[in-house]
């Protein structure tokens, strides 16, 4: 009777025969590859997003030790935070072309020199590009300033009236240094100039002026005026699908508050 597997074939004469595989083992290993590759692809996708999670923070890390040596090298005085002005720590606005893509807003900068990589100032895992021609491109900053920090009264103390800017290190006790949060990674609808303001004086009544980014899962990267950076997990569904300027979510926002504190400990409040 004629055999259809493949290693039982008569060899040719003055042939030696090799053994092989059958055609249903062939497809059994088939099978048991594409299982593995289905079990193993959602672990690598996982570990990348955990990897670039770490770079974003380490990149806020490293722009927080350029904003504490030029402290050190300006009398303790902050760089300061104007809108869209080179005298600052940053120049122009990345909410549209061509600002979205000029380096020179970066290079020219106060904070440059103190790190001449402009990669520093972007999460990598902000890719909502651009349009430009048959190109795409991407923004060449994701992270913003805290708006109390090194701030202009002739701009923009309508956002926390009365309540005093940092403009030296010194200066920052409510909150301290370790809880007083610098930089931020901000959402991409919402970043345009180098300042993230929350309105902190005011009760906490769940109305986000500018809002964060939530480009690692439920979470969001911040950094702090003592150097270090940390990931912030959200506590309110909604704070993950907050997009653009001037959202109102419910009062006493948990996030929100968290937000607040980290930027202004009014008179009685208890400090975080």
């Amino acid at each position: 009777m004629l055999s259809l597997h493949l290693n039982e074939w008569p060899a040719k004469s003055g042939q030696s025969r090799k053994p092989g595989f059958t055609l249903i083992e062939l497809l059994v290993v088939i099978a048991i590859i594409a299982i593995l590759a289905g079990m193993l692809l959602p672990a690598l996708s996982k570990a990348k997003g955990k990897a670039t999670a770490v770079k974003c923070l380490n990149n806020m890390k490293q722009l927080t030790l350029a904003w504490i040596m030029y402290a050190d090298d300006h009398e303790d005085k902050v760089v300061r935070n104007y809108l869209s002005d080179t005298r600052a720590w940053i120049g122009g606005n990345v909410a549209a072309l061509p600002g979205a893509t000029n380096v020179l807003d970066i290079r020219n900068g106060r904070l440059y020199p103190y790190n001449q990589s402009v990669d520093i100032y972007r999460c990598p895992s902000d890719i909502l590009g651009f349009k430009l021609g048959s190109r795409q491109v991407i923004r060449v900053r994701s992270f913003s300033m805290s708006g109390r920090m090194g701030g202009d009264v002739a701009c923009c103390d309508f956002v926390n009236p009365g309540v005093p800017f940092f403009l030296k290190t010194a200066d920052i006790k409510d909150p301290s240094p370790t809880k007083a949060f610098v930089f931020v990674d901000e959402n991409a609808d919402s970043i345009d100039d180098g300042f993230f303001a929350v309105q902190a004086k005011v009760p906490n009544n769940g109305y986000w002026q500018n809002t964060p980014a939530s480009r690692h899962g439920n979470s969001g990267n911040l950094s702090f005026a003592d150097g270090h950076a940390e990931s912030w997990r959200w506590i309110e569904p909604r704070t993950q699908k907050l997009k653009g300027v001037n959202n109102n979510t419910s009062k006493g926002d948990r996030d929100l508050e968290r937000f607040r504190l980290a930027t202004y400990v009014p008179p009685g409040v208890a400090a975080p």
